[in-house]
């Protein structure tokens, strides 16, 4: 699969990109809907544009075959990685604490941390937030239920703590989210 490459340079500051030829027509259709739709909802244009920056990873020395450097020392085990992440997504709507996860990966608390940032590349709790996150999202889509119910079944406190926790993560709103996901077209044309 053939990469198209495009650098940034600022000052001494250099970032290469690549970007897959699928991907660059894409980008390309985010950014004209983020520039349709700035005037009428920013929160949309923003959504617009953090997809297209998504699809913008930088070119890393790990992505090119000759310098390929050794797997990080630190982190989890796959089996470690596995328990962990099925733990949190069975356990998604209760309360979930860093204890139970170093148990279940059968390490101390204080190593568990530092070994699942290693893994990870993100804290424990920044990760289960995120997954929570994540499981607000596939229920706004898939349900018609208030956005009250789908906090507690995400594990949030309330309907302010998704929102807060949602924006922090997303940018957005959740109801912000739900309105352009639905329905795009009407989301934009009620901005309008």
């Amino acid at each position: 699969m053939a990469t198209s490459a495009a650098a940034y340079t600022q000052d001494a500051f250099q970032l290469q990109f690549a970007v897959q030829p699928a991907a660059s027509n894409e980008i390309s259709r985010l950014l004209m809907k983020a520039i349709d739709t700035i005037e009428h909802d920013e929160t949309v244009a923003i959504d617009f544009i953090r997809k297209a920056s998504a699809l913008l990873r930088p070119a890393t020395r790990e992505s090119r075959p000759e310098s390929r450097r050794p797997i990080s020392l630190g982190g989890l085990a796959p089996w470690q990685v596995n328990r962990v992440t099925r733990l949190i997504e069975e356990r998604i709507g209760g309360s979930i604490s860093l204890d139970e996860l170093a148990q279940a990966a059968k390490l101390s608390t204080s190593y568990f941390s530092a070994a699942f940032k290693v893994s990870f590349g993100i804290s424990p709790h920044s990760y289960i937030l995120s997954r929570r996150v994540e499981h607000a999202k596939h229920r706004m889509l898939h349900s018609n239920s208030p956005l009250c119910e789908i906090a507690l079944d995400c594990g949030m406190a309330d309907q302010a703590h998704l929102s807060r926790v949602f924006r922090r993560v997303t940018g957005t709103t959740p109801s912000a989210w739900r309105r352009y996901r639905v329905n795009p077209d009407a989301a934009i044309a009620q901005a309008g």
